[in-house]
């Protein structure tokens, strides 16, 4: 049989579990534009229920009221994972649009600045020579533009060296975020696997390492491996629902590299092209074991000596070939130049141009900057000739021999067409991809914000749900008080 309180207690344990439900409900509404939280739900479960006997044999059974289970977060895990794939692929082609998009502001072709330009410029000067071999303006006229040629390949080569630097102190800043963000994970682990046995389910601590593992997803991809419970068996996590601790893993070459140990704590280091792991164990990289993410594609922009194999990002390619071209390009000029003779007759200098190793070095001879009559535009020695100047000129469309990889026997302006033709499909193509992975990145974020993110006008409805079973449990011990009072106060006084 029931007691005669019974419906004090049930009315009780309502307004306390719907108390408690609008706790929740008032906290995400308080976090609803907090970046990285999670929405909470208080799940309700019924009390264990009374067997009454009704008299004879008949017998029911009744409710005994409503309890809070569990104050769990709403988040879908594989929507998270799938957030994270998405998350490493856009930050890895993202990286390489941004890192191309200074590569052709530098480059900046076609232009009137670039240096197809400053070669045209050139090659009209020494037509304009070949024709007034006498005149000193044409001379003055080819110095000047030679000597803007050599700054052009002098800006270009110091611009693009100034943003290979910037790539690689960016890198070493990403390895030591992630190395941090590693840290953390496991310091939230570790709290995690101390709150867990207690029964409580810590969705703050979630949360903080779900943002984590977020921002962790833009550098390197990696495995999220729950560890505490695994075939059905549990390691000090008290709730089936408990997401326990976890490892942070990463394939490289085929084999699991442990980064964080979520049992013993480990933390291991990402270093360049090496990594320890949370044991203490090295493990060389390859350009293809790389982690795909931003770090990869910082180290495919500038390129990298240290690992198993070296690494020639683009920066380095670009800045080879553009000292190529300034050596083939020099090196024939001034072996022309030297076959033919100056305006005082004499055997023309080989030396036009010095420097001629690197784009970074190249310049005119300081003799020639003292002495237009230096410039051999002549070929038998006679002031008015001018066919050695329209030989050079001439360089324009000579086949010359490159070791560059764009391609080995061209001239000069086609050599630097195909350079840049180069550049700009690879920067097309990382564009193209950056715009995809980013839809695919939003389209995953909606998703899951679908999921996790609050609602205003959701919780509002679950507000105004939660308050009138609070008013309904109010006002049915009001009932309950009046019919005791009845009882108590009322019942036995016949006859008094």
């Amino acid at each position: 049989m029931g007691s005669t309180f019974m419906g004090l207690e049930t009315a009780r344990r309502s307004l306390s579990t719907h108390q408690w439900a609008l706790q929740a409900t008032g906290n995400n509404v308080a976090n609803a534009s907090n970046p990285g939280y999670s929405r909470q739900r208080l799940t309700l479960g019924m009390t264990e229920q009374l067997s009454v006997n009704f008299g004879g044999t008949k017998a029911g059974q009744f409710g005994t009221g409503v309890r809070g289970e569990t104050l769990a977060r709403i988040r879908d895990l594989m929507i998270d994972q799938q957030y994270r794939d998405e998350s490493v692929k856009n930050a890895f082609y993202a990286t390489k649009e941004a890192a191309f998009g200074r590569m052709e502001d530098i480059i900046n072709e076609p232009s009137e600045n670039g240096l197809a330009k400053s070669l045209d410029l050139f090659w009209a000067s020494l037509q304009d020579l070949s024709v007034n071999p006498d005149d000193t303006g044409a001379r003055s006229v080819v110095r000047q533009r030679a000597l803007t040629l050599a700054q052009t390949f002098n800006y270009m080569s110091s611009s693009l060296t100034k943003v290979q630097d910037d790539l690689k102190t960016e890198a070493g800043v990403v390895t030591k975020k992630i190395n941090d963000l590693l840290t953390k994970i496991s310091d939230v682990n570790r709290q995690i696997g101390d709150a867990e046995p207690l029964g409580v389910l810590p969705n703050e601590l979630y949360d903080e390492r779900d943002r984590y593992m977020d921002e962790l997803s833009q550098y390197i991809e990696f495995e999220r491996v729950p560890v505490d419970y695994t075939n059905g068996e549990t390691r000090g996590n008290s709730q089936r629902v408990a997401e326990g601790r976890i490892d942070i893993r990463v394939v490289v070459g085929g084999t699991e590299v442990k980064l964080v140990d979520g049992l013993t704590g480990g933390v291991g280091k990402f270093d360049g092209m090496t990594m320890t792991d949370a044991a203490g164990t090295n493990t060389s990289m390859t350009h293809a074991d790389m982690p795909n993410g931003k770090w990869k594609a910082l180290v495919e922009m500038y390129g990298s000596a240290t690992g198993p194999e070296a690494i020639d990002g683009a920066f380095t390619n670009m800045l080879k070939d553009l000292d190529e071209m300034a050596n083939v390009f020099a090196s024939a000029f001034n072996t022309a130049h030297g076959t033919n003779m100056d305006a005082d007759g004499n055997a023309g200098r080989t030396d036009f141009f010095v420097g001629i190793s690197s784009a970074a070095t190249i310049t005119v001879n300081p003799d020639f900057m003292k002495n237009l009559d230096l410039i051999a535009a002549s070929k038998d020695g006679n002031i008015g000739d001018g066919s050695g100047a329209l030989e050079l000129a001439q360089l324009k469309e000579s086949a010359l021999n490159f070791a560059g990889s764009v391609t080995t026997s061209t001239s000069i302006g086609k050599y630097y067409q195909n350079v840049i033709g180069n550049m700009a499909v690879e920067a097309s193509q990382n564009a193209n991809l950056a715009k995809s992975t980013f839809a695919l990145l939003s389209s995953s974020d909606q998703r899951r914000l679908s999921v996790s993110a609050v609602s205003l006008d959701e919780e509002m409805t679950m507000m105004i749900q939660y308050q009138h079973a609070y008013n309904a449990a109010a006002r049915n011990i009001t009932a309950v008080d009046e019919m005791l009072d009845k009882i108590i106060n009322g019942m036995g006084v016949v006859g008094r």
